[in-house]
């Protein structure tokens, strides 16, 4: 997985295989979802790690960041 210090990133919704995933995820499971840095759509893939809620109500996606921290979003269905 590579590491970016981007503030903001995109999901990439291009790659099939990656719509597939999100669409497909089960309760609780963990999933790879590749994003890109916003400002840069032809850079190469990151992986993030996605999980769907238990009540598949929230997405969560944790993507990792070069200091180590990783950044965190959240959508509501």
């Amino acid at each position: 997985m590579t590491l970016s210090d981007s503030l903001t990133y995109a999901i990439n919704f291009r790659d099939s295989s990656n719509c597939s995933r999100i669409q497909n995820a089960q309760p609780g499971e963990e999933i790879l979802i590749l994003v890109h840095p916003e400002q840069e759509p032809l850079a190469d893939p990151l992986g993030a790690k996605g999980t769907c809620s238990q009540d598949s109500a929230l997405f969560s996606l944790e993507i990792p960041t070069a200091d180590g921290t990783p950044q965190s979003f959240e959508w509501a269905e």
